[in-house]
């Protein structure tokens, strides 16, 4: 009897082991576990410090605060101008005759095409406002459970930032190698690991841009997530420097696994500091020449460009240089010799 339990019990033992972690990834820090569980096991998980200057993230973020209050404002415009044309023309169609009422006998054959062209195009155009722009001053404002707004009410602007992104497309599955019809392969190996994860916590990305400026189409900002990462530092629960550039992804099933992370962040140590100083050293050469308030406005052209939709190309840094030349020569400054004196374009946002 005792051979067949202890084959039992080794099997029982078996099927409850924790699965086993890819390379390069390791067991997560058992004091994250608040944040933690915060994040949804399907997802993959970075998160970063950003040391750019408090008042530099200000400026980066006042440029979508204030095109999401204008696109709001437009959008009650067109919703009190619309709204009353649309009650007229549903009475009409109720059988109601109004102004909006068309004699389809009676009226001439271009009139008619013209009437029905006109309303069909007005209908597209606010369907678009509906469907494509509402969206933006929503998500931006209100969405739940977090938002930009929410976040920056709750956590101001500080000189060290704790971001959380999140996969938008893709998960643990891919990248563990679990999807359907993927390779197989897992961490490291994986084809996932090197176009997706690689990419995202580049130093140098990381470097250029502020946290709020990395938003894509592989990752999105988790705003409750870093409302809730700041809060733990607040009440000194973790460190900051425990949010360091890390990879989080659960390994195994929903009842049997483990949170596992690649600290990627420690091989990098020194760069987020080096952008900090580029960008100091950037705005007060300008402010020696009493150009401070050009600065800004670099930022603010940056911004927009790189917040467009698609991927902020060269071929699109280099248009915006262009464009900042522009900008610089009505200030009187000759921006390629300004670039040459500060050291190149490298470490300043977006570029």
């Amino acid at each position: 009897m005792a051979g067949p339990k202890s084959k039992t019990t080794k099997r029982a033992a078996k099927a409850t082991a924790a699965p086993a972690i890819p390379d390069p990834f390791e067991p997560a820090p058992s004091h994250l576990a608040p944040l933690l569980d915060y994040f949804d096991k399907s997802s993959v998980y970075i998160t970063h410090v950003d040391n750019h200057p408090a008042w530099f993230k200000k400026r980066v973020f006042y440029v979508p605060l204030g095109l999401n209050v204008v696109i709001a404002l437009l959008l009650l415009w067109r919703a009190y101008a619309a709204i009353p044309w649309y009650w007229t023309l549903t009475m009409s169609i109720l059988g109601h005759e109004n102004e909006t009422t068309i004699h389809w006998s009676k009226t001439p054959l271009r009139k008619l095409v013209w009437s029905v062209a006109w309303r069909g195009s007005v209908f597209l155009f606010d369907w678009l406002l509906i469907t494509v722009i509402g969206p933006w001053p929503w998500t931006f404002f209100f969405e739940s459970p977090g938002n930009p707004v929410s976040w920056r009410y709750a956590i101001g602007f500080r000189d060290r930032e704790v971001y959380v992104r999140e996969s938008r497309g893709w998960g643990a599955s891919d990248l563990l190698g679990q999807a359907e019809g993927s390779s197989g392969k897992t961490g490291s190996d994986n084809p996932f690991f090197k176009t997706r994860i690689l990419p995202a916590v580049d130093p140098r990305r990381l470097m250029e841009k502020t946290g709020y400026m990395l938003m894509d189409k592989d990752f999105d900002l988790v705003f409750g997530a870093m409302v809730d990462a700041t809060q733990l530092i607040d009440k000194k629960e973790v460190s900051v420097d425990d949010f360091r550039t890390s990879v989080f992804v659960w390994v195994g099933s929903e009842t049997n696994g483990q949170w596992a992370v690649w600290p990627c962040g420690k091989l990098d140590e020194g760069s987020e500091t080096e952008a900090r100083e580029k960008i100091i050293f950037f705005k007060d050469r300008l402010t020696a020449m009493g150009k401070e308030s050009l600065f800004f406005k670099w930022i603010e052209l940056v911004q927009y460009e790189s917040s467009a939709p698609g991927e902020f190309t060269y071929e699109r840094q280099a248009a915006t240089v262009e464009k900042a030349k522009v900008l610089f020569a009505n200030e009187g400054v000759d921006l390629d010799a300004f670039i040459k004196d500060i050291g190149g374009l490298q470490g300043l946002p977006g570029m």
